[in-house]
């Protein structure tokens, strides 16, 4: 009589298993390591929230610093910039100036003139791109923004109290930085006013 209440209960446990617990779990020991670790690196943080390891905090306590410290000067900026100024190297009028700053570290810059972009054929002619994407950094403390090109040249602005950039182009076009100023004897045109680059609100 006690067997056959025992071999009940056993059976009584079994069946509130799914009935596919045991093709689930072999196929998750089947899997490779290799593509179990890509799927998982692949997830989302909500997603990984749960699981026992945490990150490193102290790697994301630096991210954290770095995205706060940047955040206020993530935007659009912009100036008119005479056709006068071979910094813009257009014809006649004027030429819009555009430095957009983005949270992820990229910098945009685009020279829009009468209303639209210069053609290829002008790009080519003028030594210089019309759009372009390079990097940023800034330094809250000498509110000091610096705007890296990909050639490895670097331009760098001032800060002003409204977050609006000027051009600083005693660093700019410092002779003692040798990659700037290789930079500007390969051809690219030089800036010749320290330029106030407005933030769009």
């Amino acid at each position: 009589m006690g067997c056959l209440c025992i071999s009940l209960i056993l059976t009584a446990c079994s069946r509130s298993t799914p009935p596919d617990a045991d093709q689930t779990v072999s196929a998750s020991e089947a899997q490779p390591t290799s593509t179990a670790h890509s799927q998982q690196s692949g997830k989302k943080l909500t997603e990984l929230a749960g699981q026992a390891s945490m990150p490193n905090e102290s790697v994301s306590k630096v991210q954290q610093d770095l995205v706060d410290e940047q955040a206020p000067y993530v935007g659009r900026y912009h100036v008119k910039i005479s056709c006068k100024d071979d910094f813009v190297q257009c014809s006649e009028g004027s030429a819009e100036y555009i430095l957009t700053l983005a949270a992820d570290g990229s910098a945009y810059r685009s020279i829009v003139y009468t209303g639209k972009l210069f053609s290829e054929k002008m790009a080519e002619d003028s030594n210089i791109r019309t759009y372009r994407r390079d990097t940023w950094s800034v330094n809250p403390e000498d509110s000091e923004l610096v705007v890296h090109l990909e050639e490895g040249a670097e331009f760098y602005y001032r800060v002003d109290k409204q977050h609006n950039l000027i051009l600083d182009l005693d660093r700019t076009l410092d002779l003692d930085n040798q990659i700037n100023q290789h930079l500007f004897a390969a051809g690219y045109p030089m800036p010749t006013q320290a330029y106030r680059l407005i933030k769009d609100q």
